[in-house]
């Protein structure tokens, strides 16, 4: 059988998944089927309509230090045709404040100047597999930060890292932070550019891949993976088994932790995957505040289920429209519902007669801990490419961002196909 005749299911229909399964199809394989078990293609590509303008419940812009993003909507004749963003920071009140102290303004720059050096000694950060992790890269971020004396650098990250949704850094290993914000992408963001956004939304990146796979099947989720005698793979769904040569998942690996293939060793690997709980408000209101506010005193640990941002994505000259609210899950131990605790906020805020139009809880930013980081969890997963004719991908192999995701995807396939 030629290599173009295997037939092969991608499971998940994320930009990861969506990135493979198109690349499959361009290389000549006739035979992918994609699987998403939502009713739409996308995954944090979420995009949603209200008066005939576009908002976002998920990912929000790309930055111009994104290559591979660039190279994806250059191919597919995607133009960055949305709104321009502005970033303003708040405290809790609505007042505007200086992320960086006055005081503090020399140490950031000697700090800015020291950083490419010091990520010049992390020689893993450039592969696109992750291998050869160093091992103070396996530390929490904010002790990396304190081994290297990057004070205002820490609280800079805060800013850009915690603010998305992508965790605390007195928890999450520096792998992931620099990985997510690397030099590149730290300094773009800084300098508050030209951000790319669409008219259509995020979601116009997953259309224009969802339309070069011909097979996607919505609804459907894969709830077996199983080996034949012969070396195929079975696939079960709620409504139909399937006989595939391979098979690529990049929906979150720890779904399929029970896979009878998978070792001791591995299942406990995937065990171990942790997420932040991150959520997103529409709401309705009756006077629009102005462009992107974030609210940095709520990025604390304590803080967790207030606003970190708000974007109200178009100018609509204060009138009624709709506002895009993010924020963590409240702490387990609270008493008080989610919901509330954004009214709260919007209230401070000065916000007027708010409506919940829309919401969705993401299970965001998957992440390993020192110690599993330190056991070999990439090692572990490297080895597993390919073995039983299945492969890896999505978030915890890339590291969540747009560019990640493409970057890991293409890559893949470069090697593997």
């Amino acid at each position: 059988m030629s290599k173009r005749d295997y037939r092969i299911a991608v499971i998940g229909g994320g930009l990861s998944g969506l990135v493979i399964a198109e690349g499959l199809q361009r290389k000549g394989y006739k035979n992918t089927t994609l699987f998403e078990k939502e009713e739409r293609l996308g995954g944090k590509l979420h995009t949603i309509w209200y008066k005939e303008k576009s908002y976002e419940l998920g990912a929000i812009f790309g930055l111009p230090s994104y290559s591979n993003l660039k190279s994806l909507m250059k191919r597919l004749n995607i133009k960055a045709d949305g709104p321009k963003l502005s970033r303003t920071n708040y405290n809790a009140d609505g007042q505007r404040i200086m992320p960086i102290p006055k005081e503090d303004l020399g140490g950031f720059m000697e700090e800015l100047e020291r950083l490419p050096q010091v990520l010049g000694i992390y020689k893993s950060l450039e592969d696109v597999s992750i291998k050869n992790i160093e091992p103070s890269l396996m530390l929490p971020f904010s002790k990396w930060c304190d081994m290297h004396q990057f004070e205002v650098l820490k609280t800079i990250y805060v800013h850009y890292f915690t603010i998305f949704g992508l965790g605390n850094i007195d928890e999450v290993p520096a792998l992931y932070v620099l990985r997510i914000m690397n030099y590149n992408h730290l300094m773009s963001f800084m300098k508050i550019p030209e951000f790319y956004t669409w008219k259509g939304g995020v979601f116009t990146l997953a259309e224009h891949l969802g339309k070069g796979v011909k097979d996607i099947r919505f609804g459907q989720r894969v709830m077996d993976i199983s080996l034949s005698s012969s070396g195929t793979l079975w696939l079960q769904t709620q409504f139909e088994r399937l006989e595939f040569d391979k098979v690529i998942i990049t929906a979150p690996l720890d779904e399929f932790s029970h896979l009878h293939f998978w070792d001791e060793d591995m299942k406990k690997c995937l065990h171990s995957i942790k997420y932040q709980f991150f959520n997103v408000y529409a709401f309705i209101v009756d006077k629009v505040p102005e462009g992107c506010g974030c609210i940095l005193e709520n990025l604390s640990s304590s803080r967790r289920g207030h606003i970190t941002i708000w974007d109200s994505r178009w100018d609509v000259s204060h009138d009624e429209g709709m506002v895009v609210l993010y924020a963590y899950n409240p702490p387990y131990s609270s008493k008080i519902s989610s919901l509330d605790y954004i009214k709260d906020d919007l209230s401070r805020l000065g916000v007027e007669n708010p409506r919940l139009y829309q919401a969705k809880r993401w299970k965001h930013c998957p992440y390993v801990d020192t110690h599993t980081l330190e056991s070999g969890f990439y090692d572990k997963m490297e080895a597993m490419q390919g073995k039983n004719n299945v492969f890896l991908a999505g978030e915890i192999m890339s590291m969540l961002s747009i560019e990640n995701c493409i970057r890991y995807s293409e890559n893949l396939l470069d090697r593997f196909f």
